[in-house]
């Protein structure tokens, strides 16, 4: 166990921790001294909510044989807690001087890897190696860096030593937007606000592109507390629950586990738990859940067991559209606003299903449904959108504007999934070439449509030559080609472009789920030219991206070890800007563990164009081949640059990397 400085335990008391210990009066008589009150209470006491006798090890701990800790730091009286607020203060300023000195001597290229690092959300360890790294191979003044190195590391355990389990400063006065009680949905907590707090992140962050819930009347059943309500159920609220844990940076008290992702996986099991209660019933409640269900099990990395749920899904979907009606003549506006909620809810369900097929590179299982989507009224410009937690301007919404586009978008999708994949055979010819064109003019009217231009010209990239084609159709079939590359390129910097515009607006903390197929596609058009500088500044906007994402999801994580590892094994130099950010990514990200617990057949983007094997495209597969090659070659490569020694930073282990590379070769 590492102890920060302002913690004690029983291995290193001395005397003067015992109130009690017995000192020699002037006469020889042994007189105790006077009891003091315990300036702060051990961890076991405060746990078990004991009165401490303030030593270490204290009496209670000694009598239970427990181990005894001491965090002077929680001592929450004036006179210490304003000396920790001057020294974090101090460290602060500190901090901020040697970090301007360093930027300040340093070159371009460094200074950029730091920029990167910071903006990655990189962790002090990392920077502190970073720094010292820098300092070696560039001979920077060594007692700057290292005292910014140490103000670093003084300040960021003074930080977690004063965090605490709840939403802590700015955030902690911002009550939730809806409040909902945790009972009786739920019985993984009883905590209402973190409740309130989850379902208001998720309706600010992930339903605005997974909107198949109508939020009003989910919120208002759900304040009901009826569990046989229409719009709310303990299985979608649960599922819910599930999917928000991905945004929630302050886990509430949770004193059997320190993983991050506890309360996720809590939730996810009480929803399946739940959902096989149903025993098949169809409901809108039930079709919603099993949608998001299918979304949590692909983002935690486990989509082979998800497209159990989305088949489920298929055909629920299917029988709830086919039982459904438009509202009768006379009906009245409640009638009129439910019928209305399932209706968006097909919808919803339908663009999501397409957008999956096309990343999955499937055919799409499910149909649009029979009943025209609603025209979006002008009054409905009035509701409006609060990034909360965050503390930025609350902004109109435009939510039946996005879902409108999203319809559009979604039918233009589905035609194209079974164009392409349906039977999996289809013909790469100049007929598909128009096809792609009428598409992209399609979906020029529609927003987010980037990473599906990329989608159908990056097929057309690979255009085969036929051997009895004339020079005039060769020229032709080149023209297409390079047409093809062009609208991919584009369509990845203006994914970037939103990426770099969603940053200066609210940050990289907060995104949709989706945003990381966004990011994966548009890395891997870009990695084909990095020489170009536009393509270069692109490609770093969405590894930053991805690197933020990745802490949040084990599918964002995969994909971006996924990256990596193609830029390495095609002899793609990445940008040495990120550098440092993918040295992070390896030392405090990815792990054995996470490729082990990956079972997923998101698709290798580059060779599934070329029509690969299945271990050169499934992710798992492919990570699972060379992931341990990479980390072997690495560590041999670390060996021979120790052995070669002296030379600057990455001389040495150029030097090796290229005696590896003939050797392979050899």
């Amino acid at each position: 166990m590492f102890l920060s400085s302002g913690e004690r335990t029983m291995v290193d008391s001395d005397e003067s921790s015992y109130p009690y210990f017995p000192e020699e009066s002037s006469q020889g008589a042994e007189t105790p001294r006077k009891r003091r009150n315990a300036r702060a209470a051990c961890q076991n006491c405060k746990k078990r909510k004991l009165k401490c006798s303030g030593e270490v090890p204290c009496q209670s701990c000694l009598r239970n044989g427990a181990s005894c800790v001491i965090n002077e730091d929680t001592d929450q009286r004036r006179k210490h807690a304003m000396k920790r607020k001057l020294s974090s203060l101090e460290q602060k300023g500190q901090l901020l001087d040697d970090l301007m000195h360093t930027l300040r001597d340093t070159d371009e290229n460094c200074a950029a890897q730091l920029l990167t690092l910071v903006r990655a959300h990189a962790s002090l360890e990392q920077i502190r190696a970073y720094l010292d790294d820098l300092t070696g191979s560039l001979g920077i003044e060594s007692t700057k860096v290292k005292s910014a190195i140490e103000d670093f590391q003084n300040f960021d355990e003074l930080q977690r030593a004063a965090s605490r389990p709840r939403l802590d400063g700015d955030r902690e006065s911002k009550m939730p937007i809806f409040k909902v009680s945790s009972t009786p949905w739920t019985r993984v907590t009883s905590d209402d606000h973190f409740v309130s707090h989850l379902i208001s992140l998720w309706f600010t962050w992930a339903h605005p592109y997974l909107n198949w819930i109508d939020r009003d009347l989910f919120i208002r059943d759900m304040q009901s507390g009826d569990t046989n309500a229409k719009f709310c159920s303990p299985f979608l609220v649960n599922v819910i629950l599930a999917d928000a844990c991905a945004y929630f940076d302050y886990p509430d008290a949770h004193e059997d586990s320190n993983e991050e992702w506890a309360r996720e996986l809590d939730f996810y099991e009480e929803a399946k738990r739940l959902l096989g209660e149903q025993e098949g019933r169809i409901s809108i409640v039930n079709v919603q859940g099993l949608c998001i269900l299918y979304v949590v099990s692909c983002m935690i990395g486990k989509d082979r067991a998800g497209w159990v749920y989305y088949g489920q899904l298929a055909y629920a979907a299917q029988e709830l559209s086919r039982k459904h009606q438009l509202p009768p003549d006379g009906a009245d506006e409640e009638t009129i606003r439910g019928i209305s909620a399932i209706d968006n809810a097909l919808w919803g369900i339908f663009n999501f299903a397409s957008v999956t097929a096309l990343a999955y590179q499937k055919g799409a299982l499910i149909s649009a449904p029979r009943h025209k989507h609603r025209t979006p009224k002008h009054d409905v410009h009035q509701d409006t959108w609060h990034p909360y937690p965050l503390s930025s301007d609350v902004v109109k919404s435009h939510r039946e504007c996005l879902f409108t586009a999203l319809c559009d978008i979604g039918e233009i999708i589905h035609d194209l999934s079974l164009s392409l994949f349906k039977d999996n055979n289809q013909t790469l010819d100049t007929k598909f070439a128009q096809l792609a064109e009428e598409l992209h003019s399609r979906l020029r009217m529609c927003m987010n449509y980037h990473t599906t231009i990329q989608t159908i010209f990056g097929y057309l990239k690979g255009l085969p030559t036929s051997e009895e084609a004339t020079e005039g159709e060769l020229a032709r079939l080149e023209g297409i080609r390079q047409h093809a590359r062009e609208h991919c390129v584009s369509s990845a910097r203006k994914c970037a472009a939103l990426v770099e515009q969603q940053r200066a607006d609210w940050g990289l903390d907060y995104m949709p789920p989706t945003n990381i197929h966004w990011f994966t596609v548009s890395m891997y058009t870009l990695l084909e030219d990095l020489s170009e500088d536009a393509n270069r500044r692109a490609f770093i906007s969405l590894t930053i991206a991805a690197k933020a994402a990745s802490h949040r999801w084990v599918l964002a994580s995969g994909m971006l070890r996924l990256v990596q590892l193609t830029s390495i094994n095609t002899g793609v130099s990445l940008p040495p800007e990120t550098e440092a950010l993918f040295s992070d990514f390896e030392a405090r990200v990815w792990t054995h563990q996470d490729r082990r617990a990956l079972s997923s057949q998101y698709p290798h983007f580059t060779h599934s164009m070329k029509r690969g094997g299945v271990d050169e495209v499934e992710l798992d597969t492919f990570l699972e081949k060379f992931d341990d090659l990479h980390i072997a070659r690495t560590s041999r490569l670390s060996v021979k640059s120790e052995e070669l020694g002296g030379g600057g930073l990455g001389e040495a282990s150029g030097e090796a990397s290229k005696k590896e590379d003939e050797s392979e070769g050899s």
